[in-house]
């Protein structure tokens, strides 16, 4: 009886062990780190958020790509701007090209080196036709609708290019470009293709000094020398299911970057920033500084969580709707899995499947979700919904793998807010760092004390007031006793 006990107790052992080694060696296989970043920015290790899967190619396609540039996802099918060979590819979720678009109408009028592909919830496909400067539309049967060209505007010269790079379409029908060499903004058109304006300008800062020496004591010579200071372009633009346009930005300097400014922003149809950044770091990508990240794509969730390409560090940062740090992955390599020169990221329509394109391999990488991941994301998709309880039971998954996730912590934080457990709320978002939402709750469970308590304050205040009045009384009568007793024994 104490061999078979012995023998069970040694063949469970070694399973577990065997199940670590293997898990220790797929972990091994995954060929970059995911981490997030803590309240002091630092780089914080976590369990992979997604694992990279496979990569479409040319086997799967049936047709190599060339350079291509840009890349959109509607329903179950991704939709690439194949930049090299001139054409729009349209292929299922299995890398199958369904429909292969060169001409804008008819053979004589083809597309030239497209940079830019969106396609609206109506299957409407949307080219940005570059080379023939012009933006090209197609119904959802790929056939040809109308060419949308050169805005007319004194705010760009004749002699100026105009290549459109990246367009998309808002709910309302507006169109929006990025266009080469234009830093005015997006470039705007309404539903029947008129232009309307640019909006989203990315501001300007200079420093007083720069000023001052540029306008009153340099010389016309020297001004000449100095580099003009513009705004800086727009690398990709995204609209999200409200409408609202995320833009990213990737020409920023070294300087800039050490300021914290502005990579990426959502504009309303006004053109102003309105992206929340109430996390404890800026939202620039890495922030060691060994080498700034580079933004040249970004996607959104339905309930308000984005993820930006970096194709300086071949990296994907996920940030929740109030600017926090979820997530990290990937890295530029060789090794399979790696990126070399990523270009576009779309999300598929369940969200648990990212697609990054590579411009140089040539393929479509395809990263999925891990139960870790799905925890994560689910917890503030129902945060987002109001379900409170489902929401807890979510990060209580996520600290299960991950207890140094501040993001889990912050998440029940809220619940508990919103639950009126003001003191819990206090205690867990002390745990997340955040002093923002600290604040709230503090000053709720403060009011909360007050109200619960003015009552009783205010009785043992009169009772005090009460006992004070009574025993200064009962002295004084004292008092005058005695001094009536002493004028009585005297006569």
């Amino acid at each position: 009886m104490k061999k078979k006990i012995l023998t069970a107790i040694c063949s469970g052992l070694l399973g577990i062990t065997m199940m670590a080694g293997s898990a220790l060696t797929a972990s091994a296989q995954v060929p970059y780190d995911s981490y997030s970043f803590n309240y002091w920015g630092e780089e914080v290790l976590q369990p992979h958020s997604y694992l990279y899967e496979r990569m479409l190619t040319s086997l799967e396609f049936g047709l190599s790509l060339n350079f291509p540039e840009d890349m959109c996802i509607h329903g179950d099918f991704l939709y690439v701007a194949d930049t090299g060979n001139s054409r729009i590819l349209k292929m299922d979720l299995t890398g199958e090209v369904v429909q292969e678009i060169t001409c804008a109408e008819g053979s004589s009028d083809p597309l030239k080196t497209p940079q830019g592909v969106f396609v609206t919830e109506e299957g409407h496909l949307y080219v940005a036709d570059g080379g023939n400067s012009r933006i090209v539309e197609y119904d959802e049967d790929g056939e040809f609708v109308r060419s949308i060209g050169r805005p007319v505007t004194t705010l760009i010269s004749d002699s100026q290019e105009y290549r459109p790079v990246k367009v998309v379409v808002d709910p309302a029908g507006r169109i929006y470009a990025t266009a080469y060499g234009i830093n005015l903004g997006l470039v705007e058109f309404d539903k029947n293709g008129v232009f309307q304006g640019f909006i989203g300008a990315t501001e300007v800062s200079v420093d007083y000094f720069t000023y001052i020496w540029k306008n009153y004591f340099s010389t016309d010579a020297q001004k000449a020398r100095m580099e003009t200071i513009i705004p800086t372009e727009y690398s990709n633009i995204f609209v999200d299911d409200e409408g609202f346009i995320y833009a990213t930005i990737s020409n920023l300097s070294d300087e800039d970057h050490m300021k914290g400014a502005d990579a990426v922003r959502r504009l309303n149809p006004t053109g102003t920033d309105v992206l929340r950044r109430l996390g404890n770091n800026p939202i620039t990508g890495d922030l060691a500084g060994r080498q700034w990240s580079s933004f040249c794509d970004v996607a959104a969730t339905e309930f308000g969580c984005y993820y930006i390409l970096d194709d300086a560090g071949g990296k994907v940062f996920a940030y929740d709707y109030d600017g926090n740090s979820l997530f990290v992955f990937g890295k530029k390599g060789t090794k399979e899995g790696n990126v070399q020169k990523p270009v576009a990221i779309a999300l598929s329509e369940d969200e648990e499947t990212v697609y990054i394109l590579d411009s140089i391999l040539g393929g479509i990488l395809e990263f999925h979700i891990t139960d870790y991941g799905r925890h994560l994301m689910n917890a503030l998709r129902l945060n987002d919904l109001g379900d409170s309880e489902g929401s807890n039971a979510e990060w209580l998954e996520v600290l299960k793998s991950n207890s140094n996730n501040e993001m889990a912590y912050i998440g029940l934080g809220k619940t508990y807010l919103s639950e009126g457990d003001n003191k819990r709320a206090m205690e867990y978002f002390k745990l997340g760092n955040s002093r923002k939402y600290y604040t709230k709750a503090f000053f709720y469970y403060r009011k909360e004390l007050m109200e619960s308590s003015f009552g009783t304050a205010m009785l043992v205040l009169i009772l005090l007031i009460v006992a004070v009045v009574g025993v200064r009384c009962t002295l004084r009568f004292r008092r005058w006793v005695g001094e009536v007793r002493c004028f009585m024994a005297k006569r």
